[in-house]
């Protein structure tokens, strides 16, 4: 038993005519890009990244926390009370420790602008 059917005795399928340009040409004969060309840098916008509000999700602990510190004066809002929270453990980083801080903020940013400009 043949487990491959043969194809010899089958009758060819038409195809039709061979179709062919009416002209030929060649890769010289194409225009050529300039590489140099400053007008289509002028064209694309440039991407300036803004921060957006987002939601942190904490328990009532940090909160209330966040907001002693805010009413005691550390600042005038939550969001300025932990930016200064930010800064100062920033601040007192050693160059070890912030050149890892500014690696792994700067791969995250990177991150975030990516899935913003791939959104529009």
């Amino acid at each position: 038993m043949k487990l491959v059917k043969s194809n010899k005795n089958k009758k060819k399928i038409d195809r039709g005519p061979t179709i062919e340009p009416e002209k030929k040409f060649t890769m010289d004969q194409l225009p050529k890009k300039e590489e140099n060309n400053n007008d289509t840098k002028n064209l694309t916008p440039t991407f300036i990244y803004e921060p957006k509000p987002t939601t942190l999700k904490i328990d009532t602990r940090l909160r209330d926390q966040i907001n002693a510190l805010s009413l005691i004066g550390y600042g005038d809002t939550q969001k300025e009370t932990i930016e200064l929270l930010i800064n100062n453990i920033i601040d007192s980083m050693t160059v070890d420790e912030k050149r890892k801080f500014d690696y792994q903020y700067q791969v995250l940013e990177d991150k975030t602008i990516k899935t913003i400009t791939h959104k529009k």
